[in-house]
């Protein structure tokens, strides 16, 4: 599971993603996987922006 691993190592909490969640990001291409971590990377960087995960079970960041 690299795409997981890689994700994790990126700073994503994915203890609370489904197994559909997991599925669906463990089919990204590399292009879709970088964009993703490179997203979240400019959210951290952003004086004014945190991460939230949603009450219904999933995750943003």
């Amino acid at each position: 599971m690299a795409t997981i691993d890689q994700l994790e190592a990126a700073g994503f909490d994915l203890t609370s993603a489904s197994g559909e969640q997991l599925a669906v990001l463990q089919s990204l291409s590399d292009e879709e996987l970088q964009v993703l971590i490179s997203i979240r990377e400019r959210m951290e960087d952003a004086v004014d922006v945190e991460g939230h995960a949603y009450a219904s079970g999933g995750w943003c960041w």
